[in-house]
């Protein structure tokens, strides 16, 4: 009897945490720490969690690949500036880190006007090799405004971007879905990305060993 106690209140316990209430306030208007977890059309999912600090300055984390790719981004004023990627794959693609030079975008863009820009990544493999291309982005507002995000109403800003990879010549259309006060994005291939969950309080992500 005492067993069966016991573990009831350990699915209580359980589940009073799962029911834990966001604070959407501190979503809003501090520099908590929030995971968005996501997918897309093709039902392909990603993990975000992105660390804001007060000077406009952040850092993501990102899980995509069925958790076999995370990645570390630094952007500086919303502009990207570095990546670091871990992996469950051998060889070159272990790891890799990149340095990114972006022309043509404003510090602090909101996303709710057109805006054609380029990136420039500097690639360093795991096996040391290395690689060097530029992207041509053509980004396209397509609306914004409050929404329900999870439990909380948000600035919410949508938009689609065409691609150019000036080296190999490969196109490439993506969805956009921005929440200015997260800083965040969440990116889609196929169609636009859905949201699935939202949370404060989380297990922070580490690099893949």
């Amino acid at each position: 009897m005492m067993r069966v106690f016991v573990l009831l209140l350990a699915m209580l316990a359980s589940a009073t945490v799962a029911a834990e209430p966001i604070d959407c306030n501190a979503i809003e208007n501090t520099t908590a720490p929030v995971e968005l977890t996501y997918h897309d059309g093709k039902d392909s999912s990603a993990v975000i969690q992105v660390y804001r600090d007060k000077s406009a300055n952040s850092v993501a984390w990102i899980k995509t690949l069925d958790g076999k790719l995370v990645t570390k981004v630094v952007l500086v004023a919303g502009i990207l500036a570095t990546a670091e990627t871990t992996s469950a794959f051998a060889g070159k693609f272990k790891s890799s880190k990149i340095t990114y030079t972006v022309d043509g975008m404003p510090k602090l863009f909101d996303h709710r006007q057109d805006l054609k820009y380029t990136i420039a990544h500097s690639t360093v493999y795991a096996d040391n090799s290395t690689d060097l291309s530029s992207v041509t982005f053509d980004y396209k507002f397509r609306s914004a405004g409050k929404e329900p995000v999870g439990p909380c109403t948000l600035d919410v800003v949508h938009g689609e971007t065409d691609s150019v990879n000036e080296k190999t010549g490969k196109r490439s259309h993506s969805y956009s879905v921005y929440f200015p006060a997260l800083m965040a994005v969440m990116t889609g291939r196929t169609t636009e990305p859905v949201l699935d969950d939202i949370k404060t309080s989380f297990a922070p992500m580490t690099p893949i060993p």
